[in-house]
């Protein structure tokens, strides 16, 4: 009875949303689309109003984004920054651990170049359902509750997987270990955006820096440890006794796991954000998170601003010097403050019998599709699954493809060129973060790093064929750069562009969409390697440009909407 309440409570929340975003699309029209007014105020205005109203702000959620803003940014979010990248280098390092380990795994059990991929399909395959349970247990129960339990279940199946005694049960844990570490980014990424102020917003492309730091940790670690205790490239072997490298790997990464758990759920405590307690909860709980956030930052209450009176932080109407005002800035008076009942407790069989409700996903799901969103919603989902498509058929298979090239073969120089094209991917973070500000913006941002990735991708293809490994290491690390800060500001594009009712919701789909093209991905690339070593690459190159087109086609430039 408890669920059904609240999955009412839910779906009337995002279907006010819906109709909020269809009049939205009426004042966008009035402006001609997404392109910038000109002189004209009067369309300034109405464009103002109707972003506003496409991100489904209330007054109650406008002056909130107020509120944060004159915290500012300050220690609190440093540190929501550095423990929501821990998540985000957890994701990537496991994938990485499980591209690095896929040619010692393929000869410690025999199995053949089109079997292999089904390694790396179980992985995904844990990796969208755990992104499809999570994001909508965000909505529905809170950010915290993925943030605290993802990488716990990702270090206990990856340790698991250390001791696998053959290939079926190898995969059955990495499906296990995916189904943990598949809610961080799409949880992260939306916890961080609503704690941040908008005004460092960019910071989210930030995250990517974890990202690509999860890759190089990996490239590190496995070159310390997969060519010394791996089978020799040529030779016999007793893979029972010489080709241990690989779980050696697989223990590393997961007592690696266990510190950031530590430190995510014991070092500091993190609060619910304000934006989920706002729609979920009451002011009250929203004020005493904020209040908190301040306190930690150094700072002490003090009188509003005037242009910081508003619905939600009420006024007498009267002068604001801050001398004898009666109320904080983040303060209601008794008599003005929504009454905020207390949570009622809800047991774990109630909360796993809510999490596998399909019906209540479902309600989450509608509001998306609604006229105002139906457009972007599908080119957001559709750019995810091909981006993840393209991407993942070549970085999956990136130590065997080394493998094939000549000049590269032995083991020591294909895991010191991945750590190199993992390298490269950090500035692109950092590129990313600095151009999703600039003209460019987030939409034409990433629709040009995806078409590069592309080109690069080209070049490599032909330098494996042509046999030049110094063109082979500069094309993967351009493809690095480029591909890094093409994700860098997908992750930022996504949970801006969706309002905080259904946001757990749209990006946790987005992210089960892409683990899906990374289920098929390997499958795909191990049959294309039986016929050829280059034909996966230029389908990659086909499938980004045609990610770059959907990215191109987006309505809605988010660089100034307050998310």
């Amino acid at each position: 009875m408890l669920a059904t309440d609240e999955n009412s409570q839910q779906a009337a929340a995002v279907e006010e949303g819906s109709q909020i975003v269809h009049r939205a699309t009426d004042a966008r029209a009035a402006c001609s689309g997404r392109s910038v007014c000109s002189a004209d105020t009067a369309c300034n205005v109405s464009m103002e109003m109707a972003e506003r109203l496409a991100d489904g702000e209330s007054d109650s959620e406008q002056e909130l984004n107020r509120m944060i803003s004159n915290i500012g940014f300050g220690r609190y979010h440093r540190r929501v920054l550095a423990l929501c990248g821990l998540g985000w280098t957890a994701d990537n390092a496991w994938m990485q651990c499980t591209a690095c380990i896929l040619p010692r795994v393929q000869r410690h059990f025999g199995i053949s170049n089109g079997r292999i991929g089904l390694l790396s399909s179980c992985m995904f395959l844990g990796l969208m359902c755990g992104a499809l349970v999570w994001g909508p247990v965000s909505d529905r129960f809170g950010r915290l509750v993925p943030y605290r339990w993802t990488l716990v279940v990702s270090a206990t199946f990856g340790l698991l997987a250390s001791a696998a005694p053959s290939f079926p049960l190898l995969c059955v844990c990495l499906f296990g270990l995916g189904s943990g570490v598949g809610g961080n980014m799409p949880v992260d990424g939306a916890i961080f955006l609503e704690f941040v102020p908008r005004e460092k917003r960019h910071l989210l492309t930030m995250l990517s820096v974890f990202f690509s730091a999860g890759s190089v940790l990996t490239s590190a670690v496995a070159l310390a440890l997969l060519p010394p205790f791996s089978c020799p490239d040529e030779g016999p072997c007793d893979v029972g006794k010489q080709n241990n490298g690989w779980r050696y790997l697989l223990v590393t990464v997961s007592l690696l796991t266990i510190a950031m758990v530590v430190l995510r759920n014991g070092w500091f405590r993190l609060y619910e954000t304000p934006k989920f307690l706002l729609q979920n909860r009451g002011r009250s709980d929203v004020v005493v998170v904020l209040k908190k956030i301040a306190t930690f930052n150094g700072a002490k209450a003090q009188a509003a601003p005037e242009d910081a009176r508003s619905p939600l932080v009420p006024g007498d109407g009267g002068s604001n010097d801050g001398s004898g005002s009666e109320h904080s800035w983040l303060e209601w008076p008794e008599s003005e403050e929504e009454e905020s009942p207390a949570p009622a407790r809800v047991g774990l069989a109630a909360r796993l019998r809510a999490a596998v409700d399909v019906k209540a996903h479902i309600k989450l799901v509608r509001p998306l599709f609604a006229p105002g969103l139906r457009r972007t919603t599908s080119l957001v989902w559709a750019i995810w699954g091909i981006v993840a498509m393209g991407f993942t058929m070549f970085n999956v298979f990136l130590p065997k493809l080394l493998e094939a090239t000549p000049g590269s073969s032995s083991q020591v120089s294909v895991y010191r060129d991945a750590l190199i094209y993992a390298v490269s991917g950090v500035p692109g973070s950092l590129l990313g973060a600095w151009l999703v500000d600039t003209r460019l913006g987030r939409i034409h941002s990433m629709t040009i790093a995806t078409a590069v990735s592309g080109l690069a991708l080209i070049g490599f293809a032909f330098s494996t064929k042509a046999h030049i490994p110094a063109l082979t290491i500069v094309a993967s690390s351009v493809f690095g750069l480029t591909s890094t800060l093409m994700f860098a500001v997908i992750y930022a594009y996504t949970p801006e562009v969706f309002r905080p009712a259904v946001r757990g919701t749209a990006c946790g789909t987005a992210s089960a969409i892409g683990r899906v093209a990374g289920i098929l991905a390997p499958l795909i690339t191990g049959l294309l390697l039986e016929l050829n070593s280059t034909i996966p690459l230029y389908v990659s190159v086909a499938l980004l440009w045609a990610a770059a087109v959907c990215m191109f086609m987006l309505p809605i430039e988010t660089r100034d909407i307050a998310a």
